[in-house]
């Protein structure tokens, strides 16, 4: 009746003789990709059972990527006319010329499974402890790479002699050093479990019978994150699991009219609970899924997790965006020396659907504050023809659907939006947000008349909760179109600027330096707990910073320029580095044309300490140890040590 084509379900040769058309469902299908679906079933009859529906999308029949240095800019590049202010966000790719030459992997079978969607993560992690940000590259079907920054922005691939060119295919990772000996570990997430690598001094060895997790999550699990759930100062391990793949009865999916396969929708599978590990003083891990509640909650398709305190007890929570299905907010009533305890509260505390109550597509789930209250909002990714979705904290867990008021929701309707994550661009005091988009159905452009490769996102944080897309005026490495997943964080030439890295489906991953001349002065911050009150990464805490006047008060004495979080997780697959690389304002802008405001750092350790560290030089990075003092790391940014104009 409407031209919508046919979705089937198909036995891959000829398959389920009933087909199920969209136009025969009530109110149709909500941008091509249903919502919840029924098997066809073969007993006498033949039907197809189907539930609600929204989101859409499809796939072009080849994956597409562009050749190793096509589409790349240098680092000389100038922006183009009309490409806005001086001081703008500007990144180009420098990928192949500083040494990250790994390209994705991405299998591509006529049946169009849903596993080949998914793509692979990216992962800053500091593997050698010399402060220095390393990247791994995950691939899903084959060999990882990790390269090591050597110190002067350049990467030497480290596959081998670090251990990992023996390690299993995985989709996600997670860095957190989980047994507190000073050194960062990871945790890897395939379709058949989990992985954990101890880096022991720069090597990494599989402890994964070792402590306990050998056959410990028997299902796909995508993204994972790090978080102390009961304040014993070691990292807990939560998985999301998606859906169960296999067997020979794995659904398949044809458009009837044109006869073209594409992915299955997640509600196709069956579905199981995700897992929650408590870590047994970095010895051993337990799952603890069924009595700390999250077997509780029904089960959902899981792709990515982030743990922040939300509703500021010193405990954090867990937030994890579910695809198609309610996402998950569970809050920690953990009781001191007691194992985890949550409860899941998505739906009343207003962040468990997105606009007009309707399903997310959730491939991403970032935290940060946004909007001056002092507490995190929540940001999920979305399908194409459905916004992106922020979520504002308004305290005592309560949070407001702000997609459309915060400028982040209409401009990524015809997009499809994956890792995401916030980081002040510009440097201006602000937070931007920057998001991976890529369809999932490869023949997306015949059957929906989309793109399958799409370009990156930018939005310029403006104050108070509000965005505006300024992606045109981001450099050419945003307007490239790509199969985007994971996207992660990091500062990898320690010039004040953060940068990112960012996956795609059968394409390079992409190196995004940032060359923005930056708007304000800055900091940077790398937090360690002591390892017996908090966490050593110190997941978890707290940052307030103060602009020291002549006499340095306490902290507490005036209210703070920024509040920033070191939460767990976020992003789809990958990792964010955990040092922060901070924006001050104008108002950091000292008397002396050569010299910037000190900055004073309150520091609230994740077992609910405060500690605070005074007369800090910016524009340089600064080792903040709980227990002791502030450390300068490496000199001042010759870069950015004597900006003093404010942003006009």
């Amino acid at each position: 009746m409407n031209g919508a084509p046919a979705f089937p379900f198909d036995d891959g040769a000829g398959g389920c003789p009933h087909r199920c058309r969209h136009d025969d469902l009530p109110g149709g299908l909500a941008n091509g990709r249903p919502r919840a679906w029924g098997n066809c079933v073969i007993s006498g009859l033949l039907g197809c059972l189907f539930l609600a529906l929204a989101g859409c999308g499809n796939r072009p029949s080849e994956v597409e990527h562009r050749p190793a240095d096509a589409g790349r800019a240098t680092t000389d590049a100038k922006a183009p006319a009309g490409a806005g202010s001086a001081i703008g966000p500007w990144f180009v790719d420098v990928a192949p010329e500083r040494g990250i030459d790994f390209q994705h992997h991405a299998p591509a079978t006529p049946r169009h499974l849903i596993e080949e969607t998914m793509g692979s993560g990216v992962a800053w992690i500091d593997f050698d402890a010399d402060h220095w940000p390393d990247l791994l590259c995950l691939q899903a079907t084959s060999a990882h790479r990790l390269y090591r920054n050597r110190g002067d922005g350049t990467f030497v691939d480290v596959t081998r002699s670090s251990g990992l060119d023996a390690v299993r295919p995985a989709f996600g990772a997670a860095v957190g050093d989980y047994d507190n000996d000073g050194w960062d570990d990871v945790a890897l997430t395939h379709v058949e479990g989990l992985t954990l690598l101890r880096n022991v001094a720069g090597r990494f060895v599989d402890a994964t019978e070792t402590v306990g997790l050998a056959g410990a999550n028997p299902h796909w699990g995508t993204s994972c994150a790090w978080g102390d759930l009961d304040g014993d100062s070691f990292l807990d391990l939560y998985v999301c699991n998606y859906v169960e793949i296999g067997g020979a009865n794995a659904p398949v999916c044809r458009d009837a009219a044109s006869g073209l396969y594409y992915s299955c929708p997640p509600s196709a599978y069956p579905r199981t609970t995700h897992r929650l590990f408590w870590n047994r003083r970095g010895e051993r891990f337990e799952d603890i899924s069924a009595t700390a509640g999250i077997a509780d909650a029904s089960p959902a398709p899981g792709l990515a997790v982030v743990i922040v305190d939300l509703d500021g007890d010193l405990r954090p929570d867990i937030y994890v965006a579910n695809d198609l299905f309610p996402a998950y907010l569970f809050r920690n009533r953990t009781e001191p020396g007691e194992p985890p305890r949550l409860e899941e509260r998505a739906t009343l505390a207003g962040c468990a659907l997105g606009p007009n109550g309707a399903s997310m597509s959730g491939m991403c789930a970032e935290a940060a504050e946004v909007d001056g209250s002092g507490r995190p909002a929540l940001f999920v990714t979305n399908f194409q023809g459905q916004p992106n979705v922020l979520f504002r904290n308004r305290g005592q867990l309560r949070f407001d659907e702000s997609s459309t008021p915060s400028g982040l929701g209409p401009p990524s309707r015809d997009k499809l939006g994956f890792g995401a994550a916030f980081l002040d661009a510009d440097l201006d005091g602000e937070l931007d947000l920057a998001v991976a988009n890529g369809h999932v159905y490869r023949s997306a452009m015949e059957l929906l008349k989309v793109p399958y490769a799409q370009p990156l996102q930018l939005f310029r944080g403006r104050g108070r909760g509000q965005f505006r897309d300024e992606s045109a005026k981001a450099g050419p490495a945003f307007a490239w179109p790509r199969v985007g997943r994971g996207v992660a964080r990091a500062d990898f030439d320690r010039d004040g600027r953060p940068d990112l890295a960012v996956s795609a489906v059968g394409g390079p991953v992409a190196l995004l330096r940032n060359t923005a001349t930056p708007a304000s002065p800055w900091i940077g911050l790398e937090l360690v707990g002591d390892g017996r009150h908090a966490n050593r990464n110190a997941v978890g805490a707290t940052i307030r910073i103060h602009l020291a006047p002549g006499d340095t008060p306490a902290p507490s004495a005036s209210a703070p320029l920024a509040t920033h979080f070191l939460a767990g997780g976020g992003s789809y697959l990958s990792a964010h580095d955990r040092r922060l690389s901070i924006g001050l304002g104008s108002e950091a802008n000292g008397d002396s044309p050569t010299k910037a405001r000190e900055v004073s750092i309150e520091v609230t350790w994740p077992e609910g300490t405060r500690q605070s560290f005074f007369g800090l030089e910016p524009n340089r990075y600064w080792r903040l140890d709980q227990g002791g003092g502030a450390v300068a790391v490496g000199p001042a940014s010759p870069a950015t040590s004597s900006m003093t104009s404010g942003r006009p």
